[in-house]
């Protein structure tokens, strides 16, 4: 009863202090009429309220997304799913779902209650511009008696965890086995020291050798297997992503944004290829990814968050050794950040660098060396590096770098 009290709308309580004063007027005048008006007055309200308390509805709800893993600007269907029950006191059901302000804004939902037992299926579609891990929900649902005396309001406590990864540029055709290229598609060959798994198989993609086929795999996992040392003694990549905030601009303009569409766009690129692939930065350790478990890497990128690091910090070379090929996504704030990572990457066979110019990009601290230098030193020392500003695109920084890189393996 209490909470039934508390729940009375500023119309409900409008009514009972008009039925109090009524009343009150009705005894000091001697007025039979005014007395039954005074009395309609207090008793309608307090008759919603034993109507409410009567029907004791029950609310459920479920929730689903499809799918719940998407890149930027995808579109997502969610369903919210109403189950009520109770004696059926009528009036409206008002439905609020939480959305995260970065995706969209909240819906709102009005459904009509009374019956015994319904249910009330909402679709509607969401298509998050930004990346980012995040939460759907939860659902709040506001019930009001026919007359608007009364409102309940109940916030269910769960939610539909929701990740949108980066944008996914495409590269290019990726190169199947057999042939030199395919639509001007250069292949940089990966060589590094070799590894424990180099004799290892892995399921037969299209496009593969039939000549690779190894037979006693393929009759002891019932479908076909192929060898994969042939795919260049170590097809791995491992991806430096600097990440410090002091060395980007941010926004989703910004070049920490780029870096980041940049990363997982190369790393979708090349474990297409059947690579395996390596993310390392600044501010976390690193993350392994075969091409089977490529959302791994994506996941993470989803969530990165630029680094309080002011300086590049010391890289493990356990972290990046024994890597065919290396590519690092880098700003030109710091002049000597290549040298430092050559340092580490010297057994990868390529090694490819995105520097991002920081007087292009307007970043605030400013930079203590022009790109153009930087990329030039990097060049020097093997790197095959491209500066890359506001209006450079993935696909045409990517493009450049391989050609860097094939032009160094041909001389």
């Amino acid at each position: 009863m209490r909470a039934a009290v508390d729940a009375l709308t500023t119309r409900g309580r409008a009514f009972l202090a008009s039925g109090v004063a009524v009343l009150a007027a009705a005894a000091v005048l001697g007025l039979e009429p005014l007395l039954r008006i005074g009395v309609l007055a207090l008793l309608w309200p307090v008759l919603t309220v034993l109507l409410v308390l009567r029907a004791r509805t029950t609310v459920r709800a479920r929730r689903t997304l499809a799918p719940a893993r998407v890149s930027a600007g995808d579109l997502i269907d969610v369903r919210l799913v109403l189950d009520g029950t109770g004696r059926g006191a009528g009036g409206t059901t008002g439905v609020t779902e939480r959305i995260p302000d970065a995706i969209g804004s909240d819906r709102r939902f009005r459904i009509r209650g009374g019956r015994r037992r319904w249910t009330c299926t909402i679709d509607y579609h969401l298509r998050p511009r930004r990346r980012g891990v995040y939460q759907i929900g939860p659902t709040s649902i506001r019930v009001t008696d026919p007359f608007g005396f009364l409102a309940f309001s109940r916030t269910f406590r769960s939610t539909s965890p929701l990740v949108v990864t980066p944008v996914v540029h495409p590269l290019g055709t990726p190169h199947t086995s057999g042939s030199g290229s395919d639509e001007g598609e250069h292949r940089i060959r990966l060589a590094a020291a070799g590894r424990s798994d180099d004799a290892t198989v892995r399921e037969y993609r299209r496009g593969d050798d039939l000549r690779r086929i190894h037979w006693r795999s393929t009759a002891r996992a019932g479908e076909l297997m192929v060898r994969r040392e042939e795919e260049g003694r170590d097809s791995d990549l491992v991806v430096y992503l600097d990440t410090r905030r002091a060395a980007h601009t941010l926004g989703d303009d910004g070049s920490f944004e780029w870096a980041v569409s940049a990363a997982a766009s190369v790393v979708s690129h090349v474990a297409a290829r059947g690579w395996d692939v390596r993310l390392v930065t600044d501010a976390t350790r690193s993350h392994d990814a075969a091409p089977e478990t490529l959302s791994l890497i994506l996941d993470e990128l989803a969530a990165v968050r630029p680094s309080v690091h002011r300086d590049p910090v010391p890289i493990d070379p356990a972290l990046v050794a024994g890597r065919g090929a290396a590519l690092a996504i880098v700003s030109a704030t710091d002049a000597d950040i290549l040298d430092r990572l050559h340092t580490v990457t010297h057994g990868a066979r390529d090694r490819l660098a995105f520097v991002l110019d920081p007087a292009a990009w307007r970043v605030p601290s400013g930079p203590t060396a022009s790109a153009a230098d930087v990329v030039e030193s990097a060049r020097a020392g093997g790197w095959a590096s491209v500066v890359v500003g506001p209006r450079t695109t993935v696909s045409e920084a990517w493009r450049s770098a391989r050609v860097g890189a094939l032009t160094r393996e041909q001389r």
